[in-house]
């Protein structure tokens, strides 16, 4: 388990220049008790200590504070609407436009744990018992959208699902890359719902081995970038909604150390 550095603080805890950045999407909220900077903390070294809630160490709010603020800040969409604020800065500040014109798709399975839930179910390819986290990406491999299904559900079949999400929220994307596990999704269909180009790039006979397709490998380093995480190694949430959350704030922290 993580220790406090000689500052008195985790590793996991927001800078104040990082804080700057996330206090003013919770300005609506009134706190009377506990610092919502503090929340957050706690938020985060879950996140990145992988515990339970019950396991949130003494000098944060009381666990079952941080739980409520959490679940209520889900239900509110926050951190989703975290999430693009910080990519559109982290965008201009690599020089791009704050609205994607390529966007790059992909699925990654993961186990379940034991304490049940729904949407579970079987990836027959990757031999995994758990949930897919449907995830698209910018080129810069930064979230635009996360969607968690059953594992046994299709690529291509859940990819509507995922891409309403984005409707109104990416005004310049026009192609959106993937591999062969979306050949089957209508051309027609992806362009009379959504106006976008569904791109896929298959890998030849001749190929063995692992060969990074055009485009693809961004994502792939998104989900690795996951790993940074301990709650992320696995899908430890009862419910999709919640593992969702978890995906959101892993890229959000992500985003902030990049733009501070």
């Amino acid at each position: 388990m993580a220790s406090r550095n000689c500052s008195g603080r985790y590793p996991s805890d927001l800078t104040d220049a990082e804080w700057k950045r996330v206090k003013p999407i919770l300005d609506r909220f009134q706190f009377v008790e506990h610092d919502p900077r503090e929340i957050l903390n706690a938020i985060f070294y879950l996140l990145k200590g992988g515990v339970q809630w019950r396991m949130i160490p003494d000098g944060f709010p009381p666990w079952q504070t941080v739980y409520y603020h959490f679940r209520k800040w889900r239900r509110l969409n926050l951190f989703q609407r975290l999430c693009d604020r910080l990519r559109r800065a982290a965008r201009v500040s690599e020089g791009r436009k704050p609205s994607p014109s390529a966007a790059v798709v992909d699925t990654q399975s993961v186990s379940t744990t034991r304490q049940g839930g729904p949407g579970r179910g079987r990836d027959p390819n990757k031999q995994v018992k758990g949930r897919k986290r449907h995830v698209i990406t910018d080129t810069l491999g930064l979230l635009l959208g996360v969607l968690v299904h059953p594992a046994n559900e299709s690529d291509g079949q859940s990819l509507p699902h995922l891409l309403k999400r984005l409707l109104g929220k990416v005004p310049r994307l026009k192609v959106i890359f993937a591999d062969s596990a979306y050949e089957d999704v209508p051309a027609s269909l992806m362009w009379r719902c959504f106006h976008w180009v569904l791109s896929v790039a298959g890998r030849e006979d001749s190929q063995s081995g692992f060969d990074p397709l055009p485009k693809r490998w961004v994502v792939e380093r998104t989900f690795s970038w996951f790993g940074a995480y301990r709650r992320l190694s696995q899908d430890y949430e009862y419910h999709p909604e919640t593992s969702e959350a978890m995906v959101r704030l892993g890229m959000a922290r992500l985003m902030l150390r990049r733009i501070t």
